[in-house]
């Protein structure tokens, strides 16, 4: 009674694509297949879809119903110069190889790419205009004009074209703007975009895109099918975003969380996290654990340079190491190793201490001079950068206990699973996922400075293991271009409902 082929035959499924993939393809009843399909990873999903048009026409009757397999496991989404300009590459964890896709323009190689969600990528184009794609559908849209971001301006040539744009960078106080500086089209994203995402999966219709954006990583959102960005004042140095319970949470780099209603006819904010008692200066990012508790992230960084921010270090590795323990100490209570207090009380410079250290995160004194149009591959390269690399150095993981108003050092995930880097933060339950590994961290480049001075150099990609706090290679040999970033995607298959978002 209530049978199914995946309940009584758990590796048909596999089976059964591997005959399709040997030429065989049975002649089953539609329903019977799209059981089958439902079984799969989105890869194996879009291939069983091509073998012929019976097989078609079932994989688009099961993801219009949204009948696929819902844990997708993710993948690595990255280009290779090999592949050519409009194909991206999916690795697959769970099939350990790799899918070509073929991608709507502009390019996907021409585009940086700042997020990543519910299977959506946020990129940003040669005019430093933002588009969400679906890499595995191909369908497309246009995000309102980066000319409505505050405080961008267009500038017109003598046709009332736009032709560059007007950004002025942050010099101290809270909003004081500089004057601005002139920007060619493809240059500004280099200096404006820090992270995006996505409230819900934009095939459905209604969603929200939340942007971290420059100067001092402040918030703007947009709704579908708005024509302009919502800036979210005054709040700024903003980490990492979640959607959740229709609010959008935002983590600032002292530990702080905002939880904004942006749904509401006036957008409502409160702070439901108070900061942390020091300033952090490490990559921080927050999610929701499969047991529900809520964590936040610190990963701090290594470089073979001392002249370079993330640390002044002569690149010794053993040095390093002891500098970030002592990191972690400097906010660790001494009564208690394993909790971190929080500061109950607010420094009145704080906000100050805050712009002045992303108005560096920002890359002043690397814009450039006012008036100018240049490229960015036309500016002056910094002596030696092709040597430089930065690599993950330590990767902290905390419980917030909302009681008490502690973070709780936690040494161990157990079963789950944590995806950092531009993509939305995920923690996965392994049990849910049997092809990750419990315990571990996969991580990808996300350090915005480094990455658009460095373009071309190594990105920093890997896999923690936290039980002996070692580091291996998601593929060896790496499979990807250093650019666009690799970013983690969970594939999608669903296709837009309306043909309105285009």
């Amino acid at each position: 009674m209530g049978c199914t082929i995946s309940k009584v035959f758990p590796s048909f499924a596999e089976k059964f694509l591997k005959e399709a993939k040997a030429g065989n393809s049975p002649e089953l009843p539609q329903d019977v297949l799209m059981e089958i399909f439902a079984l799969l990873e989105v890869p194996d999903l879009v291939r069983a879809g091509s073998v012929c048009s019976s097989w078609r026409a079932s994989y688009i009757s099961l993801c219009k119903l949204g009948g696929y397999r819902q844990a997708q496991t993710p993948c690595l989404l990255y280009t290779s110069e090999s592949a050519g300009e409009n194909v991206a590459c999916l690795y697959s964890l769970a099939e350990k190889r790799a899918y070509k896709l073929t991608m709507p323009d502009p390019p996907i190689r021409s585009r940086y790419i700042i997020g990543s969600s519910h299977g959506w990528i946020i990129t940003a184009d040669e005019r430093s205009e933002l588009h969400l794609v679906n890499p595995i559908t191909g369908d497309q849209i246009n995000l309102p004009t980066v000319t409505t971001i505050k405080p961008v301006k267009p500038v017109y040539d003598d046709a009332g074209v736009v032709h560059k744009y007007e950004y002025p960078c942050h010099v101290g106080g809270q909003h004081n703007w500089a004057e601005p500086s002139t920007y060619s089209l493809r240059l500004l994203r280099k200096y404006i975009f820090k992270k995006a995402f996505l409230s819900s999966d934009p095939s459905m219709g209604d969603y929200f895109v939340a942007l971290i954006h420059y100067p001092l990583a402040q918030l703007s959102f947009a709704r579908a099918g708005s024509d302009k960005w919502t800036w979210l004042p005054p709040h700024t140095d903003f980490m990492d975003c979640l959607f959740e319970d229709g609010l959008l949470y935002a983590l600032n780099s002292a530990g702080e969380v905002h939880a904004f209603d942006l749904s509401a006819p006036t957008v409502t904010q409160k702070v439901v996290l108070e900061d942390v008692k020091a300033y952090i200066e490490e990559n921080m990012y927050f999610a929701r654990a499969p047991s529900g508790d809520l964590l936040q992230i610190w990963r701090s960084l290594a470089t073979n340079r001392d002249d370079y921010y993330v640390d002044q270090t002569d690149g010794d590795d053993s040095e390093h190491g002891s500098d970030h323990e002592n990191w972690i100490d400097d906010y660790v209570d001494q009564t208690d190793g394993d909790v971190l207090q929080f500061e109950l009380d607010k420094y009145e410079d704080d906000l100050e201490h805050a712009s002045e250290h992303e108005n560096w995160r920002a890359g002043d004194g690397l814009k450039p001079e006012s008036d100018e149009d240049e490229d960015e591959d036309d500016l002056e390269p910094e002596p030696n950068i092709d040597s430089l690399v930065v690599n993950t150095n330590m990767i902290k993981v905390f419980k917030v206990d909302f009681s008490a108003k502690m973070l709780v050092d936690i040494n161990s995930l157990g079963n789950s699973v944590l995806f950092l880097g531009y993509n939305q933060t995920l923690c996965l339950n392994a049990d849910v996922y049997p092809q990750l590994k419990p315990n571990h961290i996969y991580f990808t480049e996300d350090d915005s400075l480094y990455l658009f001075r460095c373009k071309k150099n190594r990105r920093d990609t890997g896999v923690l293991d936290l039980e002996n706090d070692t580091i291996k290679p998601i593929v060896s040999p790496e499979l990807w271009s250093n650019w666009p970033v690799p970013i983690w995607l969970i594939p999608n298959p669903r296709k837009m409902i309306s043909a309105s978002h285009n």
